[in-house]
This record gives C-alpha cells, sequence and structure tokens, in this order.
C-alpha cells in the first residue's frame, strides 16, 4: 500500500521542493537529497506526516473545531477554498488582511459592512443610488469580497489554523502563534517548522500537489455544521440571461418551422 501512495504523491509531483539555496536548515530531515540545484523532499516523511495530520485533524473535527484555511497562493486558491465550502469550516484565499485573528472584533465589523453591502446589491438597492455613489459601493464590495468572503458565517477566533506554504503565509502563522492557536500547514523546504503544531512536507508550487493534498484532508476536517450560502456576492449575475435562452429557444422553433415547410415543398 505505501508503494502504491509513494507512487501516487511522485505522480502528483509532492517530492519537488525549492531550490538548494533557498531552504531552512530546520526542514533537513525531510530532505532526501537535491537534483540539478532543487531539493528533493523525502516522500517516505510525507507520508507519515500525511497520516499524523489527518489523524490530529479528524480528531480536533470530532471535538466541533472549526478550520481556517489560508491559501493566498494563486495555485491554492481553487482547491482549499473548495475545500472548505465543502466541509463547512472558513477560508481567506485571495488576501489576508493584517490583524484579521489578533484585531477580530474589528474584523467583524468590517465583516458586517461586507454582507450589508451584498444584501444591498442583490435587492437592487444600489440600483437607484446615483452612479458615482453605487460605483464607490460596488467597488467597496469588491475588495472587502476579496478579504472576507470565506469567512462570513466566522463569528468567532477558529479553532485551527492551516495555512498552504508556511513560509508564504507567515504573517497568517505568526498571527495564530500569538494566539496560541494550533498551526498546521503545507511546508515545502523554505520552512520553519518550528512554528508550526504539525506540517505535511510537500510541494506548494504546483497544482497537482495542493489539490491532492487538499483531496486527501476533505474526510477528516468535515464540520457538523453544513456549509451556507446565505450571504453570496452575485457579482457576476447577469439579468438578462433569461432573455436570451427564450430568444435562443424561439430561434431554433422557427428554424424546425423552415424545415418543414421546405419538406413539404420538396414532396
Amino acid at each position: 500500500m505505501e508503494k502504491k501512495v509513494l507512487n501516487e504523491m511522485f505522480e502528483n509531483l509532492l517530492h519537488i521542493g525549492n531550490k538548494a539555496n533557498h531552504w531552512n536548515p530546520k526542514m533537513r530531515e525531510y530532505i532526501y537529497g537535491s537534483s540539478n540545484g532543487v531539493h528533493v523532499i523525502n516522500l517516505i516523511k510525507t507520508v507519515s506526516k500525511l497520516a499524523i495530520v489527518k489523524a490530529e485533524l479528524a480528531e480536533l473535527a470530532k471535538q466541533g473545531k472549526k478550520v481556517l484555511f489560508v491559501s493566498t497562493k494563486l495555485q491554492a486558491r481553487e482547491a482549499f477554498a473548495k475545500l472548505a465550502v465543502d466541509t463547512g469550516n472558513f477560508y481567506v484565499n485571495e488576501k489576508w488582511v493584517p490583524g484579521l485573528l489578533t484585531n477580530l472584533k474589528t474584523m467583524r465589523a468590517r465583516i458586517s459592512t461586507y454582507i450589508s453591502l451584498i444584501k444591498e446589491s442583490n435587492s437592487g438597492a444600489l440600483d437607484v443610488l446615483p452612479k458615482k455613489e453605487k460605483a464607490t459601493k460596488l467597488l467597496e464590495l469588491e475588495k472587502l469580497d476579496r478579504a472576507f468572503k470565506g469567512l462570513k458565517e466566522m463569528k468567532k477566533l477558529p479553532d485551527v489554523i492551516f495555512v498552504v506554504d508556511a513560509a508564504y503565509e507567515i504573517q497568517a502563522v505568526k498571527e495564530a502563534n500569538s494566539l496560541k492557536l494550533p498551526v498546521y500547514a503545507m511546508a515545502s523546504t523554505n520552512s520553519n517548522p518550528d512554528l508550526l503544531t504539525n506540517l505535511i512536507p510537500a510541494n506548494t508550487n504546483s497544482v497537482k500537489s495542493i489539490e491532492y493534498i487538499a483531496q486527501e484532508l476533505k474526510s477528516v476536517v468535515k464540520s457538523s455544521a453544513a456549509p451556507s450560502n446565505k450571504w453570496n456576492f452575485k457579482k457576476f449575475e447577469d439579468k438578462k440571461a433569461p432573455a436570451k435562452k427564450t430568444v435562443a429557444k424561439k430561434e431554433e422553433v422557427k428554424k424546425v418551422e423552415v424545415k418543414t415547410e421546405t419538406k413539404k415543398e420538396e414532396k
């Protein structure tokens, strides 16, 4: 079984670390060697650490703990946002706002403003405003959406933080450390393991590697609370779309009628 798992990890590029001259010596135990100036992660260690992290997260989930997934790196945005939504947890996948954890009271006020703007946008209340005022509010809404779209239901501090790339998300890691929150991470060879509760040594630059880990975590971090879509910012909704479908159907009917008439004439 372990050989099969190792092959899967290799195929999904989990073994590729950072450049050998851009590393943290504290990650030495997770490095197998180097090739062409790039560190190679020891996948046997990855298998072992993944099993441990999954067990620990599963136990926290059983206790009803909520996870905040932080994945602002472009390669990780989609996979971990989907993981959070599917499992009823929280996420930040575009912009980490400084003080998100350490200044939660202010952040909650900003989230309340965000939800109010979503309500106004979806109800059409913004459409009656002067153009300049409407544009200003929409810009504010898009800005807040980037920062808080995965946090609408977060009323208090999360119980656990999981970051994709511990080095890249160092600000989130430090804030969690200051509040003594458990921090788990996908960590490449340039990370500092001393800042983490536990880690999964793996390639943090590959979409395939990140999606593999997200899929592995899905079954163990599922929250008892169902994900909510109560307040979604319908930024790209096209209200004229149904009309276009109707027109298309009418055109199809006309084509059928024309074909029928042509067949009659041929007869």
